[in-house]
């Protein structure tokens, strides 16, 4: 199956739009929904690729060995720790979240545990030989064993910081399609001051989203066109309903499907969608000035 991520920057409508195109016959969306492994911090890309910021090293002398071996080991120990940490939190954090659905249960609501337990010795040992090979052969692995395979395909994944990594991520799925959703800034940090895992202020939630959105940006650029696609919630749910739909079907080269349309119609509504709930939410003077700054350092990415 080819792959699809679907991300953002968070509360920008990737779990709907997972939640959509999970309902097409020839599409399956990864259990749980967001199966977090892959992008987020302490996950498979870093454990192939390292930490987001690579370490500016200094030239050594073709015979200098002691530097050179000195060198070798630091990035073993480095390598060995990431190694350590993604374990660590495929077991403790995300093997079981006490989260409703379609978060809840985490990795053992889509696999055993033998099986998994199977897949990551396997990648531990085949890390040694090509890391971004290993990581691909596991990937696969771990996508066909999931208890939800029928063989259909597109397998879709929605961690929002998919688009973010989706350099990366293209390194070990040279044809994953990209779906970047995208929503009024300003939404999106009135909806994450409900949850208790963002920011706590609306100034704080300029700098979280200023953060995600440039990293999306700077990552989008690195994606051939016809393998990414951006959809406004506002458009996929207000503005221009038909279009965006029919933009994702074409996307992926779908027909449409009676179970996803039925979805589209009566769940991913106008209503659903919440548009301009920062208005009377955060809307205060201090707010709209930082707002309107950052407006401008976005205009300057282009």
């Amino acid at each position: 199956m080819k792959p699809v991520f679907v991300g953002g920057t968070g509360r920008s409508g990737t779990t709907v739009v997972g939640d959509l195109l999970g309902l097409h016959q020839d599409i399956r969306t990864s259990v749980p929904i967001e199966i977090k492994f892959l992008a987020n911090k302490s996950g498979l890309l870093q454990l192939v690729f390292g930490r987001d910021t690579p370490d500016i090293e200094k030239k050594i002398a073709l015979l200098d060995l002691r530097s050179r071996l000195r060198r070798y080991k630091r990035k073993r120990e480095k390598f060995k720790k990431i190694q350590v940490e993604f374990l660590d939190r495929i077991w403790n954090t995300w093997w079981d979240i006490d989260a409703p659905p379609p978060h809840g249960r985490g990795l053992q609501s889509g696999i055993t545990k033998k099986q998994l337990e199977k897949l990551l010795a396997t990648l531990i040992f085949e890390l040694r030989i090509n890391r971004v090979w290993a990581a691909r052969r596991f990937m696969r692995n771990f996508i066909s064993s999931q208890a939800a395979h029928r063989g259909q395909k597109y397998w879709v994944e929605t961690t929002p910081l998919n688009i973010a990594q989706a350099e990366r991520i293209l390194k070990i799925f040279p044809n994953a399609l990209f779906i970047n959703m995208v929503r009024d800034p300003r939404d999106v940090i009135a909806s994450l001051l409900t949850k208790n895992w963002g920011p706590t202020t609306p100034l704080e939630g300029i700098e979280w989203i200023q953060k995600r959105l440039i990293d999306a940006h700077h990552a989008l650029r690195t994606i051939p066109a016809k393998q990414q696609i951006t959809i406004a919630l506002e458009d996929l749910a207000i503005n221009n309903r038909e279009q965006s739909y029919q933009a994702l079907l074409t996307f992926l080269g779908l027909q449409d499907d009676p179970a996803m349309r039925a979805f589209f119609e009566t769940e991913l509504t106008p209503q659903a969608a919440t548009s301009g709930r920062w208005k009377s939410e955060i809307a205060s003077p201090e707010f709209l000035s930082a707002y309107a700054e950052l407006e401008k350092r976005l205009a300057a990415l282009d």
